[in-house]
């Protein structure tokens, strides 16, 4: 099992199939028309980095490959799109991937996502399809949010999922101890603040910064103390 890993290294659960879509040829859309630069990185940027990455080890092209905690599916559909890979799955908890095809439209202009990419939500600690393999499984900036409970658990499963001479690749941006750990420097603009602060008055401080909007203050601060803290030693020896 190869691992790589850039300012550091992620996994994380992770959606009912969306399979059967018609195939989408290359002269229909154009990287040319994105205008929203976050999907621009994650359908670009992100798909080279992993391509640089496993490239000593594996090709993308022809490969079948797991994006696990795929969020809206646009690294997945990157890969789908421009690497040449036969078959990209994404998997997470949650209802994101839904958002993949409204996005494709819009900064894309495609009516429908490839034959090759497909979309679950499975439940926390589990995957799609047990007798699923791959050739490379990657995630990205969801590691540090698997519940402790099941992360050893998740891990075994990857691994088994993971066909011979497979390649995992998993990256963390930012870990919890360094000076954006926390998650929420766009919010708390003082960085070493999580260790340095206590508790409450970093809330105090994410309060002040999230005005009267609870629903975000809520969900930022879920997003904070469910981080599991993992270290960089801790990860490696992990996997």
């Amino acid at each position: 099992m190869g691992l790589g890993y850039t300012g550091l290294a992620g996994l994380y659960s992770s959606y009912p199939g969306n399979t059967g879509q018609m195939q989408v040829k290359k002269s229909s859309w154009s990287p040319g028309s994105i205008g929203d630069e976050v999907f621009r990185t994650k359908f670009i940027t992100l798909p080279d980095i992993i391509s640089d990455w496993v490239r000593e080890h594996v090709s993308l092209a022809d490969c079948e490959i797991l994006d696990f905690g795929c969020g809206e599916g646009v690294t997945a559909l990157g890969l789908a799109l421009q690497h040449g890979s036969s078959r990209v799955v994404g998997v997470d908890i949650m209802s994101d991937p839904d958002k993949c095809l409204p996005m494709a439209k819009k900064e894309l202009g495609l009516a429908s996502l490839p034959a090759n990419l497909e979309f679950h939500r499975v439940t926390p600690g589990a995957l799609h399809d047990g007798a699923d393999r791959f050739d490379i499984i990657y995630s990205w900036s969801v590691f540090e949010h698997i519940d402790p409970r099941v992360i050893n658990s998740v891990v075994r499963q990857l691994h088994e999922r993971l066909r011979p001479d497979g390649v995992v690749f998993v990256q963390i941006a930012p870990l919890y101890y360094s000076a954006e750990g926390s998650h929420l420097c766009d919010y708390v603009g003082e960085p070493w603040g999580h260790l340095l602060n206590p508790e409450n008055v970093y809330y105090d401080k994410l309060v002040a910064s999230t005005t009267a909007d609870t629903g975000l203050l809520d969900s930022l601060w879920s997003t904070y103390t469910t981080l599991n803290r993992i270290t960089a030693s801790g990860l490696l020896r992990l996997l």
